[in-house]
């Protein structure tokens, strides 16, 4: 049996696709596949696919008829992979060598359903400079089960080990028994956030690798995120829709209402910052300032404040205190305001 089925979502990546797989195929681990979804691209990705197959008997490459996007392309390869595990790549990002054999050991050791583990992140503009170069800062392992991943939740989230799957092995057996497909809806981005969210919701044992193992680039010139495109603010509510899920499973107390509240404070930010305010919105800011009525009606995305919620804002992060209190009342104009400045302030390229 095959242990780890690697999916590879491929669209326009010439520029680096042959540099990702070797990547892949240089794992010290060997007993893997490497599934190539072509999604109809339109440069010499195709060829660079073939070509790579004829080299490695591990390589798999179905082309796409259809362009389906990044969720569609890896259902494609979810739906023959044989591997225990599945882990992903995206077509220009890169494996540390180890990534496989020191995480299937783990989830193997642990029985895990899915192991988390560290990344690199590169920012990269559009003449190739790196503008930024990050690792994930962890300190050591975790291990949490079906009853305590609910406790250490907020803290799982905040070192951003669910906002991506390519950071992860998950049990393919879970995938297809508890019906955990990506959401080809989501064709701007969200889909990692709400893959995992789902991911977690179901897994009974999960696993947090402190070690980083993973290289992801975000290039500015190709990224799609960094587009306007309504489909991703549409996608971004979807996504918390499914973080709600988990969010119904906690204790119900003003510290966890608080904790709730900054989530989805942070949410809304970075929908403006990300989306609303980006240069090629064409909505006018009254529309702006009214679309926070259409977020507000969505049930997971509104709140309540009383005294005692109001008091663990103030004790976790009181910066978050304006805002909610505006929003809370509908003071739209104001709310809309506090993001504008705060994205002023934050000034940050990506």
């Amino acid at each position: 049996m095959v242990k780890v089925s690697v999916i590879v979502p491929v669209y326009n990546g010439e520029l680096f696709l042959r540099e990702a797989i070797r990547s892949i195929q240089n794992q010290t681990m060997e007993d893997i596949e490497i599934i190539l979804i072509n999604d109809k691209s339109t440069d010499r990705s195709g060829e660079i696919c073939n070509e790579l197959q004829t080299e490695d008997q591990r390589i798999k490459v179905i082309h796409l008829e259809d362009n389906l996007g990044i969720c569609g392309a890896r259902n494609t390869g979810l739906r023959i992979a044989k591997g225990k595990y599945v882990a992903f790549c995206d077509n220009d990002d890169l494996f540390l060598e180890d990534l496989i054999q020191d995480n299937y050991k783990l989830a193997e050791e642990h029985n895990a359903d899915m192991v988390k583990f560290g990344r690199k992140l590169i920012d990269v503009d559009a003449a190739g400079n790196i503008l930024r170069d990050k690792i994930t800062p962890m300190k050591s392992i975790g291990m949490y089960n079906k009853q305590t991943k609910f406790k250490y939740y907020f803290a799982i989230k905040s070192k951003g080990l669910l906002m991506n799957v390519w950071n992860g092995l998950y049990k393919l057996s879970v995938i297809k028994e508890k019906d955990i497909w990506f959401n080809d809806f989501m064709r701007y981005g969200s889909e990692d956030a709400d893959f995992s969210y789902r991911f977690f919701m179901v897994s009974d044992k999960i696993i947090v690798n402190p070690d980083y193992y993973y290289i992801h680039y975000r290039r500015n010139e190709f990224s799609t995120s960094r587009k306007f495109n309504e489909n991703k603010l549409d996608s971004m509510m979807l996504a918390a829709e499914s973080e709600a899920v988990i969010f119904d499973q906690m204790a119900n107390t003003s510290e966890i209402k608080a904790k709730k509240i900054i989530e989805i404070n942070k949410l809304i930010m970075n929908m403006y910052t990300q989306q609303i305010f980006h240069q090629n919105n064409p909505m006018s800011i009254k529309e702006k300032i009214n679309y926070l009525y259409t977020i507000k009606e969505k049930k997971h995305l509104n709140y309540s404040l009383n005294k005692d919620v109001k008091s663990e804002l103030k004790k976790i992060k009181i910066k978050h205190l304006p805002f909610s209190i505006a929003y809370n009342n509908n003071w739209m104009r104001l709310s809309y305001i506090i993001l504008k400045l705060q994205h002023m302030m934050n000034n940050e390229t990506w």
